[in-house]
């Protein structure tokens, strides 16, 4: 883990990820597999609400694993329900990872269209390179997932219902030192981000944080969590994710 830890630090900081050099040969993309993350975020602060949309075609030798999705910045890290762990885990070993042309990609949502961009990423650490897209959105209700398609990925489109960003999110420290979280409850899954750790509720209301994890911490965010599969000729697998938070401070008494 130690030999990998600087690669995701690097690809933060520069806002990208990328891809070794060249495509595959033919031999290769024989024994390749790709696969399709979208992903759609909206944070919900007192002052603002914030949305983006971003868009990745993962290709490697082999299977598409979690190592290669964190290498890209396309993986969500949750423990299990009711647990709570490190949060931003690192890649643990280091596969060349290719970020495929997709053609157009754009999103439709509240009866507007929004044109992800696409960027071509250079090569970073010999690991990453090919085309990220984003782009910024104001995502609610249905949203639907335009890809206009090329020769390794057939144009599709899919449609999903977005979920609703947590409400009346509350935080009061308890007198043990734990958090106690409440929200408007949904039918999704929710994680909180607190004081360097991540944990993971059933969405349900309310939650409680242990003291050890709470530290003092005096704000975190709360993220309601749908995940939506990708069935889609030309994609061995992937996901439409939404990921909409909103930011909590702690309640003084």
């Amino acid at each position: 883990m130690v030999r990998n830890a600087l690669i995701p630090l690097f690809l933060a900081a520069t806002g990208c990820s990328a891809v070794v050099a060249g495509s595959p040969s033919e031999g290769d993309a024989q024994s390749a597999s790709v696969t399709g993350v979208v992903v759609v975020e909206k944070t919900v602060t007192d002052d603002a609400t914030r949305g983006e949309a971003s868009a990745r075609f993962v290709r490697v030798r082999g299977a598409v694993d979690d190592d290669a999705l964190r290498l890209v910045g396309a993986a969500l890290d949750l423990p299990a329900v009711g647990e709570c762990a490190s949060a931003g885990l690192p890649p643990t070993t280091a596969h060349p990872v290719e970020l495929l042309d997709v053609g157009g990609v754009s999103i439709e949502s509240a009866g507007q269209k929004t044109a992800l961009v696409g960027r071509q990423l250079p090569d970073v650490v010999d690991l990453v390179s090919g085309t990220v897209y984003s782009a910024r959105i104001d995502a609610r209700d249905s949203v639907q997932v335009l890809v206009g398609g090329t020769a390794d990925v057939p144009a599709f489109s899919l449609r999903a219902e977005a979920p609703e960003a947590p409400a009346d999110v509350r935080m009061a420290a308890l007198d043990s030192g734990a958090l106690d979280v409440s929200w408007s409850g949904g039918a999704d899954v929710v994680y909180l981000d607190v004081n360097g750790s991540r944990c993971t509720f059933a969405d349900e209301g309310r939650a409680l944080v242990p003291a050890n994890v709470a530290g003092d911490a005096t704000a975190a965010s709360l993220h309601r969590v749908r995940r939506e599969k990708l069935s889609i000729p030309g994609l061995d697998g992937g996901e439409l994710r939404f990921d909409f938070a909103r930011a909590v401070t702690l309640a003084r008494r």
